[in-house]
């Protein structure tokens, strides 16, 4: 992980005509290098902040505070569904119970109906066999605290 200490401030602003491209080239790589790294670490550091922070019961959105800021955690999902499966699901509960829980491009019409269908539905280890729920990355957010 780059020492925040040895991290240099951005480059001043280019003028254009006074920087050759062959150097706009090398600092554009730089920063992109210099970027995809610090993006790494913090989709690390987020990872762990998703860990510690505090959830209530049921609850998708965690808080920490740090010394000098406040965050918020988000815990996200990524569904994708199957649509081949879906296919299959359409045809077991019928166009008028299928589209009322799924859109026509096969995506669950809200995530309400869906639910519903999951617990309640005669359908519902059709449809969730036809998903594939994996982790998103969580969303973190900060807040400069007061005190500082």
């Amino acid at each position: 992980m780059p020492n925040p200490a040895n991290v240099s401030p951005c480059p001043p602003p280019l003028s254009g005509a006074t920087e050759d491209p062959a150097s706009l080239v090398d600092l554009a790589a730089s920063i992109k290098e210099s970027i995809a790294e610090m993006t790494e670490d913090l989709r690390r550091i987020n990872q762990v902040l998703a860990e510690k922070a505090a959830f209530k019961p049921g609850s998708k959105t965690g808080h920490l505070a740090g010394r000098h800021f406040a965050a918020k955690v988000s815990l996200r999902e990524n569904v994708k569904w199957d649509q081949d499966v879906l296919a299959n699901v359409r045809q077991a509960m019928g166009d008028a119970e299928f589209f009322r829980v799924f859109k026509w491009e096969f995506k669950p019409a809200s995530e309400k109906v869906l639910a519903g269908a999951l617990e309640f539905g005669q359908h519902g280890h059709l449809i969730a066999a036809a998903r594939t729920i994996t982790e998103g990355a969580p969303q973190v957010s900060f807040e400069k605290l007061e005190s500082c």
